[in-house]
């Protein structure tokens, strides 16, 4: 197995010295391991930039040192290995600063050959349907889904964090059993934390009437809080963190309930509430003027930008009849006195009505549209039948229209797989499922938009180490995506997607 011993030397003004020493993780599995290399390049730079405070390469075997790099708030090492002229492997760590009155850090960089799925020796929960996102402090949260082939009763309560940071992998404060709830992030800085709403409650079998935040940095005694909160007691709903640092929560399905008198059936929502945090203290509020025009669930919610009062476009779905929804909708924040409200002068409508799908927004402000159900007519009985959706569609928000951009290739899953945007604005699509009835499929594919005549070329990659759907992926801090979960019986390991280095500066 390869070892690499670094050694970097910081100062200030090279009086006071401190000496940073990376560790250097490495895949478990020998396909990504960094073999036969001729040179590798260690360099320290700022993050986000490509100017290098300082570079060195050294042939493979030789000691790794890099001297007099000056302590800095916002480094970040670098580190590529070369197979001739060719770069063949790369890792990069996280943010982290030294400074000359704070303890020398110790920063993680998993190095690997690029465009490899790197096995990872920590062994997951088995965790179907779940979902995962980045963490403020640059870590993967695995949240949700059940056990394998559980039902609700088997819902997971345990949050998994891995930590790129420090290579620790460890299971958070337990959560309360539910199934398709939604996440976000709320707050910004210190005080942005997870919050869980909707899902299924397998105390009552309706809509969870609860809020669950989730603090991951904080002690385990206080990183946890549950409120009441019936509002948003639907399932299938979308969660979608805004701009200013609010989530807004947009429609979804009142489960049936059959309890009530007259027994209420399952019902598609038009209501959107808001999820703020101010001084510590979590509140939602019903956005009692903002409705959608077309009540749904199974949609989704994409932010378009960054910029303060960035739109959210809403897409696809079911209606309150089963049907997919063709006519998309613009959720604008600053809208009604900074109260947030729908567009009333957007019009744009999907190519292929779809539910189940997924949305990537691309650097430039498009968004993506992949794989999913769709409804149509077969020939042979002149029945409605539900489909696997092959097209490809971007939103321009320029057209303000979608535009076919292509297809998915015949190996590519169309529905439970994942879409993970990685660094440099391409599109990691990971295993999924060509049918509803299949099997999962251990395929992976980049979909990049070609800037020259707007189509999306979608690629293979390299493949799963086992067949995945429903499972998790995120980006970590260091540009790596974190694969978990989705398989039927356990014993899977993480996996790491470690894309080309550009834009992982």
């Amino acid at each position: 197995m390869v070892r690499f011993v670094v050694t970097i030397a910081l100062c200030a003004g090279c009086t006071d010295t401190v000496l940073v020493a990376p560790i250097i993780d490495i895949p478990i599995n020998d396909t990504a391991q960094a073999f036969g290399l001729d040179s590798i390049t260690l360099s320290v730079a700022h993050a986000g930039t490509d100017d290098e405070i300082a570079s060195q390469t050294f042939t493979f075997g030789d000691v790794i040192e890099l001297p007099n790099v000056p302590f800095g708030d916002d480094l970040v090492v670098h580190m590529t290995g070369r197979s001739g002229a060719l770069d063949v492997a790369y890792g990069r760590t996280c943010q982290f600063s030294v400074r000359p009155d704070e303890d020398v850090p110790s920063p993680h960089l998993f190095f690997a050959r690029t465009v490899k799925f790197g096995h990872m020796s920590q062994q997951p929960l088995p965790r179907l349907g779940g979902q995962a996102m980045m963490y403020r402090d640059g870590s993967g949260l695995l949240v949700g889904g059940t056990f394998p082939n559980g039902g609700v009763s088997q819902a997971l309560t345990q949050i998994e964090r891995f930590d790129p940071n420090s290579g620790a992998y460890d299971v958070l404060h337990d959560i309360a059993r539910r199934i398709d709830a939604a996440i976000a992030i709320v707050g910004s800085g210190p005080e942005s934390r997870m919050v869980i709403v909707g899902g299924v409650d397998p105390e009552t079998s309706r809509g969870a009437e609860f809020v669950e935040v989730i603090d991951a940095e904080r002690d385990t005694d206080r990183q946890y809080e549950k409120f009441f909160e019936p509002t948003i007691a639907r399932t299938q709903l979308t969660s979608t963190t805004l701009s200013d640092g609010r989530a807004i929560v947009i429609g979804g399905l009142t489960p049936a309930n059959a309890s009530s008198i007259p027994p209420a059936p399952a019902s598609a929502s038009g209501l959107v509430a808001e999820i703020s945090v101010a001084t510590g203290t979590t509140a939602v509020s019903l956005l009692r003027d903002a409705v959608l025009a077309t009540p749904r669930y199974a949609h989704t919610a994409t932010r378009l930008t960054n910029e303060l009062g960035a739109a959210v476009l809403v897409a696809g779905g079911l209606d309150n009849f089963g049907e997919p929804i063709k006519a998309a909708e613009l959720f604008k924040p600053l809208a009604a006195d900074g109260r947030g409200d729908f567009s009333d002068q957007f019009g744009a409508t999907m190519i292929v009505p779809r539910w189940q799908h997924q949305a990537a927004r691309l650097p430039d402000g498009s968004v993506l549209f992949i794989g999913g159900l769709t409804k149509r007519i077969n020939p042979s009985t002149m029945q409605p039948e539900t489909v696997e959706v092959d097209q490809l569609e971007l939103f321009s928000p320029l057209d303000g229209r979608f535009i076919a951009v292509g297809t998915l290739p015949e190996t590519a899953g169309r529905i439970g797989m994942s879409a993970t945007v990685l660094p440099d604005g391409r599109v990691l699509l990971t295993g999924g499922k060509l049918t509803g009835g299949g099997l999962p499929i251990d395929s992976a594919f980049i979909a990049r938009l070609d800037p020259l005549d707007g189509t999306v070329d979608v690629v293979p990659t390299d493949r799963l180490a086992v067949p995945r759907s429903g499972h998790q992926a995120t980006l970590l801090c260091d540009g790596t995506v974190l694969v978990s979960g989705g398989v039927a019986t356990g014993g899977a390991t993480f996996e790491r997607y470690n894309p080309v280095a550009a834009g992982r500066r």
